[in-house]
């Protein structure tokens, strides 16, 4: 009997010494790296002009206030579309000087640098585009703006994978709060957008 509750007391606290601490650190070390951030950024090259502040744009360096994103393609109507009227209601004062544009070419690993500067890049086009263009490619992942580190999250994926034209807002922090994937431009769409980031977003 002795010999009974002996084993049975040596057996619940070796049981309960190994189950415990196993559960919790399975819990601590889970790698939030892999999971989409709730602020993010990404770094990519861009065409080395004027505009783009550098041949490598964070996009941390807009965040001192929201972002107006408009994702694009070289042989895209639609963001070519988006691009003019953009543009065309910045320079007619529609759009405040002082708003974050930015924008993000989709599809690095089927069309060429060289089409993209020849839509978007060279000021004689009518599809210029006066504000930063980033170049991304598939390898390029989003960092998690609250930790400073690198995801092992695509920003293809992180921003729900944008087709082109896709028009989204981040907040200054890094957050994405606004998606609009309206093919042809409408500026009720980019009003929308536009009063959006002037409702007090940081």
């Amino acid at each position: 009997m002795k010999k009974g509750l002996s084993l049975m007391l040596v057996l619940t606290l070796t049981l309960a010494g190994c189950t415990t601490p196993e559960a919790e650190e399975l819990v601590d070390n889970t790698p939030s790296e892999f999971s989409t951030p709730e602020r993010m950024s990404f770094v990519a090259n861009t065409l080395d002009r004027d505009v783009d502040n550098g041949s490598v744009h964070d996009l941390r360096a807009s965040f001192d206030g929201p972002v107006l994103m408009l994702w694009v393609a070289s042989g895209c109507s639609g963001c070519h579309d988006w691009t003019e009227t953009i543009r065309s209601e910045l320079e007619v004062g529609n759009v405040s000087n002082t708003t974050n544009i930015v924008s993000v070419h989709r599809y690095g690993e089927w069309e060429s640098e060289a089409s993209v500067a020849e839509r978007y890049g060279d000021q004689d086009s009518e599809h210029y585009t006066p504000w930063p263009l980033l170049l991304p490619d598939e390898s390029t992942n989003v960092i998690n703006v609250s930790s400073g580190r690198m995801t092992n999250v695509s920003i293809y994926e992180a921003f729900e994978g944008p087709v082109t034209p896709t028009l989204q807002v981040l907040d200054g922090d890094g957050r994405l709060v606004w998606t609009s994937k309206t093919y042809w431009a409408d500026t009720e769409v980019l009003s929308e957008a536009l009063n959006i980031m002037n409702s007090g977003l940081n």
